[in-house]
């Protein structure tokens, strides 16, 4: 049943009494308190030195009926939903009680939110989980990639687009060393590829690209940066000029 106590409603499974007359009787005498009372479970948790779980009703993170549920101090009426995103939810906030993140919660912090909206209860909540898992999820990103968490609270402007994040973060000087020695070294690779005189793109469209409208498009394509794009593409025409200054000395 649901019942309405000043301005929040909870469901329970029993009649729980109002406030308005906690712990007195019809006579006036003290009454007892109900197991499912928010003042009963959070004595019990009390007692039962779950301060972290007390803690957390008394905040307002969890109720004290989904803190007696998760205690398996009595049970949800059934739901014609078998996992609803609010179950989720308190899942989720449970695990943050005992100092642990979901799978789902990470997964957020590098894609950001879901449709259905965040699993996380607070700012305050999010603000932890990244903190906690700030090291863990850089460690794992690719090279020239960053979690969402990232560019929420360390990152100074908008996220960049997909296709530009790797050369963003580059141009920024955001990368550590051994990332920046990887991606350009791939870069290299890519710009070398775009160097044979048949060189062509399909463009998505059918039509094929050749020679420099080939290379500007496969060059996006691949992310790499203009200024390496200009610094590779000097050294390649000095190359050549010293190439055929030698061709013609030996021709002589």
């Amino acid at each position: 049943m649901t019942r309405t106590t000043g301005a929040k409603s909870e469901r329970f499974n029993i009649h729980v009494e109002s406030p308005a007359r906690h712990g007195r009787g019809p006579s006036g005498n003290p009454r007892r308190q109900h197991g499912h009372s928010r003042a009963y479970i959070l004595d019990r948790l009390k007692r039962e030195n779950l301060t972290d779980l007390a803690a957390a009703v008394e905040a307002g993170t969890v109720s004290a009926f989904a803190a007696a549920v998760q205690c398996g101090w009595t049970k949800r009426p059934p739901t014609l939903a078998a996992v609803t995103h609010q179950a989720r939810k308190r899942r989720h906030r449970f695990q943050a009680i005992d100092g642990d993140f979901s799978a789902g919660q990470k997964m957020e912090l590098i894609y950001g939110p879901g449709a259905q909206g965040s699993l996380f209860n607070s700012r305050e909540e999010l603000v932890r989980a990244w903190t906690v898992c700030r090291d863990e999820l850089l460690e794992r990103a690719n090279a020239g990639r960053r979690p969402a968490g990232f560019y929420e609270f360390e990152f100074d402007g908008r996220r960049p687009p997909y296709g530009s994040e790797r050369s963003t973060l580059w141009r920024m000087d955001l990368l550590s060393e051994a990332e920046r020695a990887e991606l350009e070294c791939e870069w290299k690779a890519a710009f070398q590829e775009a160097q044979a005189p048949d060189f062509t793109v399909n463009d998505g469209s059918g039509e094929l690209l050749r020679g420099d409208c080939a290379r500007a498009a496969h060059y996006a394509w691949a992310d790499i940066p203009r200024e390496l794009v200009k610094k590779w593409s000097a050294a390649r025409r000095r190359r050549e000029r010293r190439s055929a200054s030698s061709e013609a000395a030996a021709a002589k």
